[in-house]
């Protein structure tokens, strides 16, 4: 079993998702009021330049280990179009992108997505699923994209599809776990210098306990995201469970929208 669980982890290494994203090759085309994102290098050196995302709306994950990048001081002005570099995240601590005129932001996290890795998939996922919790369960770094940046920091991550599939009956499989990760990526959080951990909304009230502004407004019901008498209401494990489940679906659902609204007034008030 462990053989096979490392030659999986291989495959999945081998057959890289990004892959498949034909902007990898595009040349960039200079834009006359051009904008600059930049990237903080491995050794903590922040460069400006020109960045572009490799990933899309259907392979949002791709942003979070690969991404195009130009330095400012390579551009040459007699040249209309631009060819920019793809770059590994592994080798970055942090980058500012430009998605049309907005800035999209992306910090390295430390975290295990255990849930994708020992939780998804099915009997009828076949190869294609265990190469996809080989994947999430062997990646351990991830260039996450900050919702909220502060003394408290809000992340949304995605897992990572299969690499391949092999049979009809696996590729309808992985086409709809697939989709499931679009939908329901993890959004993550970390307070200061502790470590990166998933969301849960049980964790709000103790995480802004420290905040007397945000406390009182928090416990008075006045944000519009968490309703103490739902979100503090008992439940079983199994409850917890299910309730977070419901909590994250769609785009990160009612938990990002929370950590936006609760946390970004933290950041805010209480600095």
């Amino acid at each position: 079993m462990k053989k096979l669980f490392l030659c999986l982890a291989m495959i999945a290494a081998t057959n890289p998702i990004w892959a498949q994203d034909d902007k990898q090759d595009e040349e960039y085309e200079l834009r006359g009021n051009e904008k600059y994102g930049y990237i903080i290098t491995e050794k903590g050196e922040k460069i400006e330049g020109i960045v572009k995302l490799l990933g899309s709306a259907e392979s949002p994950w791709v942003n979070q280990k690969k991404v195009k990048f130009i330095a400012k001081a390579d551009i040459d002005p007699a040249k209309n179009r631009q060819k920019l570099k793809v770059m590994d995240t592994d080798d970055l601590q942090e980058y500012v992108a430009l998605d049309g005129d907005k800035e999209r932001h992306f910090r390295l996290v430390k975290w295990a997505n255990t849930r994708e890795g020992l939780t998804s998939g099915s009997s009828k996922s076949g190869i294609g699923g265990a190469l996809k919790k080989a994947k999430n369960l062997s990646t351990t770094r991830h260039m996450a994209e900050v919702m909220v940046n502060g003394k408290i920091s809000v992340f949304r991550l995605y897992g990572y599809p299969a690499a391949v599939a092999v049979g009809k009956d696996d590729v309808a499989e992985m086409e709809k776990e697939t989709q499931e990760l679009r939908e329901n990526p993890t959004v993550l959080v970390q307070k200061g210098d502790d470590k990166v951990e998933a969301f849960q909304a049980d964790d709000i009230k103790e995480m802004v306990s420290d905040c007397s502004v945000v406390k009182e407004k928090l416990e008075g019901g006045k944000y519009a995201s968490y309703d103490p008498a739902k979100q503090e209401k008992k439940r079983s494990g199994m409850g917890k469970l299910i309730k977070n489940e419901v909590d994250r679906a769609g785009m990160g659902g009612t938990l990002l929208t929370m950590a936006e609204e609760v946390f970004g007034d933290y950041n805010a008030n209480c600095k």
